[in-house]
C-alpha cells in the first residue's frame, strides 16, 4: 500500500461496536498500514483524521473486538519503546469513539486560539490527562471505561473513565493558561531530547536509552530553576554540556561564573555577547 493510496477507513468500519480498541499513532509507527493490509486484513479501523491527506502519519483507531488477545499481544510486542499505542475499553461503536477522539484532537488556548494535543503519543498521554480539570476529565473520559498505555519504563498505566454508553455532544476543551504552561513544561525534555538524537549528539547516544529522558529532564529543570533559561536552543545547549562534561558541570568555576552572569540578565535581552 502506497502513502498516497491510504484511506481514511477500511469497508468494515461502521460494524464494529463495543469492545476493545488500540489508538495508533502512525507517524511513529508507519508500518501499521502495512500491517493492517497484509496481516491483520479483518481488523475494522478508521482515522482520527478528518483530512484524507493526513492520514498516513495521523492517529487511527482500531477495533480488535473482545476475544482478539493475540492482535493486542502482537501490537504490544512490535510498539515496544516507541511511545505510539495505547489501549481502550469502551462501551460504543468504532464510528462514535472515533468522533469523540477527534473532538479531543483540537484545544483552546487561553487567548482564544486553537491549537493540536498529541494525547496518542503515550508521551503526552499522562501530561494530558493529568492537566484536564474535573469537568474536562468527565467529558474526555466519559465514555471510556478504561485506556491503558505503557510508560517510560514499560509498565502498563491505566487511566479510568466512567463508561457511559451516550456520547456527549461535541466540545472544544478551553485551556487555563496554567494548563497550557503544564503541558508545555511537559513536553520540553521530549522536545529538546529530539533536536539532541536529531543533531546526532554522540555524547547521548552513548548513554542507555532507559536514562536519557531522566537525565534530560533533570538538566532543564535546574537550568531553568537556576539560571533562568527557557528556551529551546539554550536548554538544548546545557543539557550537551551536561553530556559532554558532566552532570555537575555547572559547578566548575570558570562555567559557574559565566552561568551567573546568565542568570543575572534578563531572557528579554540579549545573552548571546556572554561567552566562555
Amino acid at each position: 500500500m502506497t502513502t498516497s493510496s491510504i484511506p481514511s477507513k477500511n469497508n468494515a468500519s461502521e460494524q464494529a461496536v463495543n469492545g476493545v480498541f488500540i489508538l495508533v499513532d502512525a507517524s511513529q509507527f508507519a508500518v501499521v498500514w502495512r500491517v493492517l493490509e497484509y496481516r491483520f486484513r479483518r481488523l475494522q479501523w478508521l482515522s482520527l483524521c478528518e483530512d484524507p491527506a493526513e492520514a498516513p502519519t495521523g492517529p487511527l483507531l482500531i477495533h480488535v473486538g473482545h476475544d482478539q488477545t493475540r492482535t493486542l499481544a502482537w501490537f504490544l510486542e512490535h510498539t515496544q519503546g516507541i511511545h505510539c499505542m495505547s489501549w481502550i475499553v469502551a462501551p460504543l461503536g468504532l464510528i462514535e469513539l472515533r468522533e469523540h477522539f477527534r473532538s479531543l484532537m483540537q484545544v483552546r488556548a487561553h487567548d482564544g486560539s486553537e491549537c493540536g494535543v498529541r494525547f496518542y503519543d503515550t508521551r503526552v498521554l499522562p501530561a494530558w490527562y493529568q492537566t484536564l480539570s474535573q469537568e474536562q476529565e468527565a467529558y474526555a473520559l466519559g465514555p471510556v471505561n478504561s485506556w491503558t498505555y505503557m510508560d517510560r519504563e514499560g509498565m502498563p498505566c491505566t487511566i479510568f473513565g466512567r463508561g457511559e454508553t451516550e456520547v456527549p455532544s461535541s466540545q472544544t476543551l478551553q485551556l487555563s493558561e496554567e494548563q497550557e504552561a503544564t503541558l508545555l513544561n511537559a513536553a520540553l525534555p521530549d522536545i529538546v531530547l529530539q533536536q539532541l538524537e536529531q543533531s546526532g549528539n554522540p555524547d547521548l547516544e552513548a548513554m542507555p536509552q532507559s536514562e536519557r529522558y531522566r537525565f534530560i529532564a533533570n538538566q532543564i529543570a535546574k537550568a531553568k530553576r537556576q539560571y533562568g533559561i527557557l528556551s529551546v536552543d539554550e536548554l538544548a545547549m546545557f543539557c550537551s554540556l551536561a553530556l559532554g562534561i558532566g552532570q555537575d558541570f555547572d559547578m566548575l568555576e570558570p562555567v559557574a561564573q559565566v552561568l551567573q552572569q546568565y542568570a543575572d540578565v534578563p531572557a528579554s535581552l540579549d545573552r548571546t555577547s556572554l561567552q566562555c
